[in-house]
């Protein structure tokens, strides 16, 4: 040991240091130790599809839209959890953001072969945030149509931002403790008819779910 030599400072400069290094270590094993849930499409660019409904007989147009789409809700993280709330957001021309909630929409009725020639099921709205079942277990996956309505009333300014038919938005779900988990996706613009043929009661159910000027 050097005579002399004043230690006091650099065992407080360690401590500090160790400090730092554990609590990094707790916060990474704490980040690591939770659910992780991605939502992505199951067929990559088949069945996501988005579509309007415009009515021209009022004053000014009144816009329904829907956007459906086949995607998979899979658990990364190390923890079980349940999923409480659904949402979809995506932008406007007119660069206002829009929301909507999960609909329970009927299934379609006819089957597809990279399905395994099975009906597509569809994931129901919920459960409440305080019932915690259906659990997703880390690793596990869940898939089914989802399906999302949201309507705008007046100029074209208020219609859906997008590129080349494209409409790119955010799918949001939330777990009975608050935690939100992001992805975005993509529907590709079909037309209404070819829709309603998947979907044929799609009509009555827009319009039954989405009051007029909504928006």
């Amino acid at each position: 040991m050097i005579e002399g030599f004043d230690w006091q400072p650099v065992l407080i400069a360690a401590i500090a240091v160790l400090s730092m290094v554990n609590g990094l270590s707790v916060l990474q094993n704490y980040r690591a130790d939770r659910a992780d849930i991605r939502i992505a499409p199951v067929f990559d660019d088949d069945w996501m599809f988005w579509s309007e409904l415009v009515d021209e007989t009022a004053p000014e147009p009144i816009r329904r839209y829907v956007a459906i789409g086949y995607l998979a809700r899979t658990n990364f993280g190390r923890r079980t959890t349940s999923i409480a709330d659904t949402q979809l957001k995506l932008r406007l021309r007119n660069r206002k953001t829009v929301q909507s909630f999960l609909f329970d929409v009927s299934p379609p009725e006819t089957v597809i072969s990279n399905a395994d020639s099975r009906p597509l099921p569809v994931i129901k709205p919920g459960p409440d945030p305080f019932d915690f079942r259906p659990l997703l277990q880390p690793g596990q996956a869940s898939a089914g149509i989802h399906c999302f309505l949201f309507g705008t009333y007046g100029s074209d300014e208020w219609s859906p931002k997008t590129q080349e038919g494209r409409l790119t938005a955010t799918v949001e779900l939330e777990n009975g403790f608050g935690q939100c988990f992001r992805s975005d996706v993509v529907f590709r613009h079909v037309a209404f008819a070819d829709l309603e043929a998947l979907f044929p009661s799609l009509k009555g159910f827009m319009i039954k779910n989405l009051e007029v000027g909504e928006s």
